[in-house]
Order: C-alpha cells, then structure tokens, then sequence
C-alpha cells in the first residue's frame, strides 16, 4: 500500500507546470478570469485572429496565450454567434483603443465602433463579439 501512495504521489507531483494553472488574482472590480474555451469551426483561422488581436501562439494547436487568460479552441460547429444568446460578448483591456482598434483594421478583423472613443468592438470568424476597453494605465498590450 505504502508503495502504490508513493507511485501515485510521484505521478501527480511530476506533472507539467501548465497543468497547476493559477486563476489571476481579481482586479479592482471583482474580476478574474483564466480562460476561454470556445467551440469554433476552423481551428486555424480563430487561431490567426486571436493572434492577429495580441496573443502568442503555443506549441499546443488551438491555444493562444494573453497576459492572465488563455483562449482554448476546439473544432466543433458553434449553434450561432454570440449577440443573442446567453454569453452577448466577451471583454479584454488595452492601453489605447483608437490606436488598437485602427492596428485590428489594418489586420482585416472585423471591427465595430463604440459609443465612445474609449470602446470598440471586434468579431471572431464564428461571430463571437469581443468588446476592447480602455485602461490608460494598463502595462501590457492587452
């Protein structure tokens, strides 16, 4: 018995850093959030405009890596787009907007503009809406 408790310890202990993911702590509003796991229907393609918005590609196919959140794709058709259904968009922060939004342009995302100069909005290939705030005081990109 002693034996089979050390094998399972070790086994468990031994596992990759990435599997022990730690949850940000909460901002000033009471929001954490370590991933986003979406149902897409070409891997590839969401994978190039999560880039495209800032994350770095991964050596795992379908994952793309933001400060604090990772997005996880899986190749399953979604049952529509976001606007409408129970989650309506999805948020990230930058530094500058209008200079963010007009860099997503020139990329070929499709973009929206806000009700305020501090506000735009982006949307995946399958149609999930991304909303992108403004936080001056933000150190990274996004």
């Amino acid at each position: 018995m002693k034996q089979l408790f050390l094998t399972l310890s070790l086994a468990v202990l031994s596992q990759p850093a990435a599997t022990w993911a730690v949850t940000p702590p909460p901002n000033a509003a009471g929001v954490s959030n370590g991933h986003l796991h979406l149902n897409v229907r070409d891997v590839d393609a969401n994978t190039k405009f999560f880039v495209a918005m800032g994350g770095a590609a991964t050596k795992e196919a379908g994952v793309v890596e933001f400060p604090d959140v990772v997005v996880r794709l899986r190749k399953q058709d979604p049952t529509g787009e976001s606007v409408g259904s129970v989650v309506n968009h999805v948020g990230f922060l930058v530094p500058n907007v209008p200079e963010y939004m007009a860099k997503m342009k020139a990329a070929n995302l499709k973009t929206e503009a806000g009700n305020r100069p501090e506000q735009g909005f982006l949307y995946t290939p399958d149609g999930l809406k991304i909303e992108i705030l403004e936080d001056k005081a933000q150190t990274v990109p996004i």
